[in-house]
């Protein structure tokens, strides 16, 4: 994977003081992946070291000033840019940015008055990647999710850089195994996803044909953080009886966000399999991705998808209705939820 790094956290001086700030965990990065180091203060002209700099928070208006009071908002706007050019040339889909930084703090920054303050804000290029879809991730957010992802599956490589399903962990709870789909799956999902209540009730057409499978399993399933859902039997496990996945939410310009989808085979209906499957997958995704929300949408009249919602704790943001087209062209009212991290871990509770 290609991956942007503030370049201090790579042992550059670059920070404000002259110094870096080397992070083990970042170094370790090099081994497997491609790392861009990037300083947007640097790109906008400023030099290293240079006066202590803080987004004026209190002002809706983005102002940036250093700690003489003069106004450097054009340099690191401008550096901002250019960071993204870079970004976007070398097809870095994630950035590791320096926590608290006025131009890399990702969630926290300072308020602007130079007293050691924190407040909920983001550095002025981190803003930016985010808008463009770049998710970004401090260097404490990486280290978190890095300690969970060993503790949760100490053999496989981080979950937060799979680029394809066969790249994620094998997921198991007391009934199920989770897992990527491959060719031997395909009959199994034919014979699930030609049921026609199944596509009817979660927004995909019918599968007619064993190549409409095949299709779903070599490019739909094989996204990263997408799962078959196979019981366990003994040693061994059964035929897949469906599939559950974190995939882009398309209502949502969150970086942090991913939205949760499922769909089950009616012979597996009725025993809880589904809640039980969702919930590990919504602990993976807030353990090993670090992800600040996952959300879930159902059509208004599928009430069994509604049950395993509400069993999974998530919050009833509303109904919009006419949301879209369903199979048979008519248009559906689409309900839909949301689960914070906060809430999730019983903060917000």
């Amino acid at each position: 994977m290609n991956i942007a790094v503030s370049a201090c956290l790579l042992g550059e001086p670059c920070r404000y003081d002259g110094m870096a700030v080397p992070c083990s965990a970042v170094d370790d990065l090099r081994s497997a992946h491609q790392l861009l180091p990037i300083c947007p203060e640097l790109a906008g002209g400023l030099d290293a070291p240079r006066p202590p700099c803080e987004i004026v928070t209190r002002e809706r208006a983005l102002r940036v000033l250093n700690v003489e009071g003069q106004d450097v908002t054009v340099a690191f706007m401008s550096g901002a840019q250019a960071t993204l050019a870079s970004v976007r040339a070398a097809g870095c889909k994630l950035a590791i940015l320096k926590a608290q930084s006025p131009t890399c703090g990702n969630g926290i920054i300072y308020d602007g008055t130079f007293t050691g303050t924190h407040v909920a804000g983001y550095g002025v290029a981190a803003r930016l990647l985010r808008e463009e879809g770049i998710r970004v991730l401090s260097d404490l957010q990486l280290q978190e999710v890095l300690v969970a992802s060993r503790r949760r599956h100490p053999d496989a490589p981080p979950a937060l850089f799979a680029e394809s399903s066969g790249e994620c962990p094998v997921l198991e709870t007391e009934r199920l195994v989770l897992r990527a789909l491959g060719p031997d799956d395909v009959p199994d999902v034919f014979a699930y996803c030609s049921d026609p209540d199944i596509g009817a009730d979660a927004g995909w057409p019918l599968h007619r044909t064993l190549e409409d499978s095949r299709l779903f399993v070599t490019q739909i399933a094989n996204a990263p953080h997408v799962f078959g859902i196979f019981e366990k039997r003994g040693e061994s496990t059964g035929p897949c009886r469906g599939s559950v996945g974190l995939i882009d939410d398309p209502h949502r310009k969150n970086v942090d966000c991913l939205m949760l989808g499922y769909a089950l085979a009616k012979e597996a209906w009725g025993r809880g399999l589904m809640t039980e499957a969702v919930r590990e997958v919504i602990s993976y995704g807030f353990e090993e991705l670090g992800l600040g929300m996952v959300t879930v949408n159902h059509y208004a009249f599928n009430q069994r998808s509604r049950r395993v919602i509400e069993k999974c704790g998530f919050r009833l943001e509303g109904t919009l209705r006419g949301a879209e087209p369903g199979p048979d062209g008519m248009p559906q009212d689409m309900t839909f939820y949301s689960l914070g991290a906060e809430e999730w871990r019983g903060e917000g509770l």
